[in-house]
Formats: C-alpha cells, sequence, structure tokens
C-alpha cells in the first residue's frame, strides 16, 4: 500500500505548487440570425458578434440591445438598427468594423472602425475612426476623425479631427477641426478653428 503523506509534518504543505495555465475558453462563434442572438442573450452573453452574410439586412431593435452588453459586426455585415428607448450610461455599446454596413435610427448610438458604411437617421450618433464611411441625415450627429469620409444632409451635426473629409450641405452644422478642406454648400454653419479650412462648393454639384 501507497504510504501516505503528512505534508504538515514533511514541510511541503505552505509551498505553492505549479501554477496551472489559464484555461482558454474557445470563443463563440459569430452569430447570423435573431434566434442565435436570443439564444446568446439567453444564456447571459455580454458580447455578441454578429456576421450576418445575407444580402437581406438583420434588423435589430430594443429587445437585442439589452443594457450591458456589447454588439461586435463584423465581415460584410448588413444591418438595420432601431433602439426606440433613449440611451443611459448602461445602454448596449453598437461597434460596427471591417466592411459592415448598417442603417441606424431612433436613438441608437454606433462606434463605425475599419471600412464600415453608415447610413444615420433620426436623432441618432456616429463615432467614426480610421476609414469609415457616414452619411448623416435629418437630426443626426456625427463625431469623426482619423480618414474618415462623411456625407452630411438636412440638419444634421458634425465634429471633424485629424484628416477627416466632410462634405455638407442643406442646414448641417459643421465644428471642424479637421486639416482636409471641407466641401460646404451655402446654408452649411461651419464653427471650429479649421472653420476657414472649407471648399464653397455650388449647390447643383453635389457630391454622390
Amino acid at each position: 500500500m501507497y504510504p501516505r503523506q503528512d505534508f504538515r509534518r514533511s514541510g511541503h504543505g505552505h509551498k505553492d505548487g505549479p501554477k496551472m495555465p489559464p484555461i482558454k475558453r474557445r470563443p463563440l462563434s459569430p452569430c447570423q440570425t435573431l434566434p442565435q442572438i436570443h439564444e446568446r442573450l439567453r444564456t447571459g452573453a455580454k458580447t455578441i458578434v454578429i456576421d450576418h452574410r445575407a444580402y437581406e439586412p438583420l434588423e435589430l431593435t430594443d429587445s437585442e440591445l439589452p443594457d450591458g452588453i456589447t454588439i461586435r459586426i463584423v465581415g460584410v455585415s448588413r444591418v438595420i438598427i432601431t433602439r426606440l428607448e433613449p440611451e443611459t450610461k448602461r445602454s448596449a455599446q453598437i461597434v460596427a468594423t471591417d466592411a459592415a454596413r448598417a442603417q441606424i435610427f431612433g436613438h441608437t448610438t454606433l462606434f463605425a472602425y475599419g471600412n464600415a458604411h453608415t447610413d444615420a437617421f433620426d436623432a441618432t450618433r456616429v463615432r467614426a475612426t480610421n476609414r469609415a464611411t457616414s452619411n448623416l441625415a435629418d437630426d443626426s450627429y456625427g463625431e469623426v476623425g482619423e480618414d474618415t469620409t462623411t456625407y452630411a444632409y438636412d440638419n444634421a451635426t458634425v465634429h471633424s479631427y485629424d484628416q477627416a473629409a466632410v462634405h455638407a450641405t442643406d442646414q448641417v452644422s459643421l465644428v471642424h477641426h479637421s486639416s482636409t478642406p471641407a466641401e460646404v454648400e451655402h446654408g452649411v454653419t461651419v464653427f471650429g478653428p479649421a472653420r476657414g479650412n472649407i471648399r464653397l462648393r455650388p449647390k447643383n454639384t453635389r457630391a454622390e
């Protein structure tokens, strides 16, 4: 019979054993459908990655955007996001990256990176960096930096930084910090330290 050791007497009890390597959890596969998203939410997921490859866009509403989670939209996903409830500090954080395309409505806030493309309506908010492209309409708000491109219409408000390119028309308000000249039409209000760094564009030559 193998003799039982008394670790307290042998002096081994107070020594730390070898440290085990941390267990690496296998990342969950991206969601492609609403039922997959609902299942992840049911199991308490705090981060949900969406890789929706179908041509028809995936439509997300408040039901898919509970407080305290992060939604990450990747690949060439096409999504429509409508948040009807006003946002709070705990509201879901929504990120679009890669070549994802998002249309946002209501009170949605979206963080756009990579080559993401965003169409913003209503009172939505976009924070764009890298090479993201944004179309801002209605009363939407955009905070755009790095090498982004933004087209602003209606009563949108834009804050530009870095080398962001902005094309603005209608009654847009532009707070311009960017080193890239902004193209604006008559009717656009320009503020900021780079307010003189603009090119006036005739109304009949809108950028596409």
